[in-house]
């Protein structure tokens, strides 16, 4: 009969634990974690390119992934402006250069850096929930610098798109 009752609580317990994990599971979200209630909409304005770098296409290049990275997120909708959040970014610094060079070496590989300063805004109560700098680094062959140092920025940009939008839906 001890053996009966036992096998039963056994059974129960798998059970249960079972329940719980399928259960735990099943509410927990990567995303979306801690976008406040009130905020429904955001408005993405273009970025700015503070950098004096010599091609102005790379603010296009971050506002069109922001607003791809959000639009496929779903943690808001996006609205052209008047947004109950509001994302700002700016281009603050593109610097390039030699990875590493010794004396009488020839420089074989650059590293190509951007940072971008972002400001994510509650329009709701109106205040600022963050105002972040975010910086990525790419290399790349000196042999392909043109094409090579566009994959680099672009590769880096979209590394920070994608922390940008961490840091908004998850807190982080």
């Amino acid at each position: 009969m001890s053996f009966s009752r036992h096998h039963t609580h056994t059974v129960a317990l798998v059970f249960l634990l079972w329940v719980v994990t399928i259960v735990g599971n099943g509410c927990y979200s990567f995303t979306g974690g801690s976008v406040p209630p009130h905020l429904k909409t955001l408005s993405i304005a273009t970025t700015v390119d503070n950098s004096n770098y010599s091609l102005p296409v790379y603010r296009d290049v971050i506002t069109r992934l922001l607003v791809d990275k959000f639009r496929n997120d779903n943690s808001f909708t996006l609205v052209d402006r008047d947004g109950d959040a509001r994302l700002s970014s700016f281009i603050t610094a593109i610097r390039e250069e030699p990875v590493s060079v010794k004396a009488g070496d020839i420089e074989r590989e650059r590293k190509i850096t951007i940072t971008v300063d972002v400001e994510y805004y509650d329009a709701v109560k109106k205040k600022q929930i963050f105002k972040r700098s975010f910086s990525r680094f790419e290399s790349f062959t000196v042999a392909d610098a043109v094409t090579g140092r566009d994959k680099a920025l672009r590769t880096s940009i979209t590394q920070i798109c994608d922390d940008i939008l961490l840091a908004v839906v998850s807190g982080w």
